[in-house]
């Protein structure tokens, strides 16, 4: 089966942050990458992180609602980010305050300060999903593929793309948008290798 969920499964806790005016709300999510951390986050208004760090590893989000800025980028609902390993945040903060839907791919590990390493691209800022161009998705119709890294691919199905694809593909990490939060449009965020979803 999928590692999907349900509005029950969620079981949501405070979780401290380094160097940060408080702690945030997390609530962890299965997925079948054993050396990701997958998560919804909950920041509350006016968090902020109180002097620049960085991550070790990549991590991509898609924002669901509120507002979330990283250095000179800014993120509003409906958009996804990007920030690959080893990045100066240098300023990081939410003013409404936000739900995201977060990945690392690796442990995340706040490390005060630059990295010795260097960022292997910048940061990248995807606008809303809903202004993206749906592309063929498997041969079962059309939908928007959100972000490529590492031979994955993140799409947004729609409830009838998502039924018509039943269980034909190995399972693959995917999260009921509509269990989260019942304003949003009905839709499955997905992650599946490039490969298996290639037109």
């Amino acid at each position: 089966m999928p590692a999907s969920l349900t509005h029950s499964d969620l079981l949501w806790q405070d979780m401290a942050m380094p160097d940060a005016t408080g702690p945030v709300r997390l609530a962890p999510l299965k997925t079948l990458a054993s050396d990701h951390f997958w998560a919804l986050v909950l920041f509350p208004a006016d968090w902020q992180r109180l002097r620049p760090g960085h991550y070790e590893v990549d991590e991509d989000f898609l924002l669901l609602s509120g507002d979330l800025a990283i250095n000179e980028r800014q993120w509003h609902a409906q958009e996804h980010g990007f920030v690959p390993a080893h990045t100066l945040r240098q300023r990081t903060f939410s003013e409404r305050g936000c739900l995201a839907c977060a990945r690392f791919h690796g442990r995340p590990r706040w490390q005060a300060g630059p990295s010795r390493g260097k960022p292997a691209t910048g940061i990248c800022h995807r606008p809303s999903w809903q202004g993206l161009p749906a592309t063929d998705f498997l041969g079962l119709g059309r939908a928007p593929r959100v972000f490529e890294h590492a031979g994955m691919s993140q799409w947004l199905l729609s409830p009838a793309l998502r039924a018509a694809l039943g269980s034909r593909t190995p399972p693959f990490d995917e999260l009921d948008l509509s269990t989260v939060d019942a304003a949003l449009e009905p839709a499955f965020w997905a992650r599946l290798s490039s490969d298996l979803a290639a037109p």
